[in-house]
């Protein structure tokens, strides 16, 4: 990864030095006409030297862009490691909230064998910790997880 880095930054700086290399024999060659007096003579006429200089500045400076700073991919969290750092009933209920996506809490009483009480408790704590969304839904609530959360696991 780092022998990646290092071969983009290297390219990166390659690609600059092209860039100033070719504006530098632009202005040379500019200042050429200019001093003989032949500027009409040009292959290019110098009004538009400026937006050419210009795009290719732009298409070195993309190009540097996408070569140097890394794809901004989101890392995705074992579900197994993210799990490990809840208590038991709190696993037992996040795994059933996992498994199933979208559930009501009155489900989650009935598959965990918890107390109505507990679970309640520990889907407080959850939505506190931003992990789950809790809509209401007749007498009882849905329970989802976190769109953040589900991007990530």
């Amino acid at each position: 990864m780092a022998i990646m880095k290092r071969k983009n930054v290297i390219l990166g700086m390659l690609t600059v030095s092209v860039f100033v290399l070719i504006v530098s024999i632009v202005s040379l060659y500019v200042q050429i006409q200019i001093s003989s007096g032949t500027v009409c003579g040009c292959a290019i006429p110098i009004p538009l030297f400026i937006p050419l200089i210009a795009c290719i500045g732009l298409f070195i400076g993309t190009l540097f862009y996408y070569l140097i700073f890394p794809k901004f991919d989101t890392p995705k969290i074992d579900k197994n490691v993210f799990l490990q750092f809840l208590s038991g009933d709190e696993r037992k209920v996040f795994e059933k909230i996992l498994e199933k996506k979208t559930i009501s809490q009155a489900s989650l009483v009935n598959e965990t064998n918890l107390s109505k009480v507990r679970v309640f408790r520990i889907l407080e704590h959850f939505k506190s910790k931003g992990l789950i969304i809790k809509r209401p839904y007749g007498k009882t609530n849905i329970i989802e997880l976190n769109d953040e959360l589900v991007k990530l696991i």
